[in-house]
């Protein structure tokens, strides 16, 4: 009998062992940010330009701005690994068909200032919005605003706060916390989670159109998080399931070619 309170102590001890450091240790766990000396050099190309954005709460956000020959621009927020370093190569897919793209290094990414926070995220969105629309005059209607994975959060709060065209998210969540939870499910993360991004409470208020893109074999994230999500948006949507695709790969897939050669031109309008 002893023997057993000592085990069962043991693993009550350990238990809360386990979620104290999920709880201390949640941030590196969520988010991988790369990191940049302020005098990289970017390789850019002659469309390319760095920008340096100041938020509200005084940091200072590294941003990228490609030149296009439409007048729609795509407003990208990326995943939670890397930095512009690695994330420019994304911005080909829109430029090499025209579209202007700003895409921001959230504040700790690589030259951006500041600790992140789920509310710095959304101040970091929102100071790459009013760039777009106060510095280079860029008409609401034509702002797509596109997130992928952990930056889909981002995305869900800046079109839901601010007129766009229209939003897309690649490998979506319902919300961190419910994601989370499917992750280790015996610790109850979201109890204690400082990140939600809570995209499912959020969406049914969008007025602007909505496509999603999932993997139907992502590893990260369940497709079933889109389908969620697409069930309760109110307005035109469409969700795209990409057969075999998985969380980092849907580019190479025929399914997002003709995302971008036929939905993204077509569909907002």
């Amino acid at each position: 009998m002893q023997t057993l309170k000592i085990l069962a102590y043991a693993i009550i001890t350990l238990y809360f062992l386990v979620a104290l450091l999920l709880y201390i240790f949640q941030q590196k766990l969520i988010f991988y940010p790369g990191k940049m000396a302020k005098n990289t050099n970017l390789n850019l190309a002659s469309y390319q330009h760095e920008v340096f954005l100041e938020t509200r709460d005084n940091e200072t956000i590294h941003a990228l701005y490609c030149e296009g020959t439409r007048p729609e621009v795509i407003l990208y927020f990326h995943g939670n690994a890397g930095d512009l370093s690695g994330w420019k190569f994304a911005t080909e897919d829109f430029t090499t068909l025209g579209y202007a793209v700003l895409i921001i290094d959230y504040r700790s990414y690589g030259k951006s200032t500041g600790q992140l926070s789920e509310q710095g995220m959304y101040t970091d969105g929102e100071a790459a919005y009013e760039y777009l629309t106060k510095e280079l005059h860029v008409a609401p209607k034509n702002i797509l605003v596109y997130g992928r994975s952990i930056g889909t959060g981002v995305a869900v709060e800046i079109a839901t706060r601010y007129p766009v065209r229209g939003l897309v998210l690649e490998s979506a969540y319902t919300s961190l916390g419910t994601l989370a939870n499917e992750k280790v499910p015996f610790f109850f993360p979201s109890l204690y989670l400082r990140f939600r991004f809570n995209n499912l409470k959020k969406i049914a208020a969008l007025t602007c159109p909505v496509i999603l893109l999932h993997g139907t074999q992502d590893e990260l994230i369940p497709a079933e998080h889109s389908q969620r999500l697409v069930e309760a948006i109110k307005n035109k949507k469409k969700l795209i399931l990409v057969k075999g695709g998985g969380h980092n790969d849907l580019s190479g897939f025929p399914e997002y070619a003709r995302f971008l050669q036929e939905d993204l031109p077509n569909f907002f309008h």
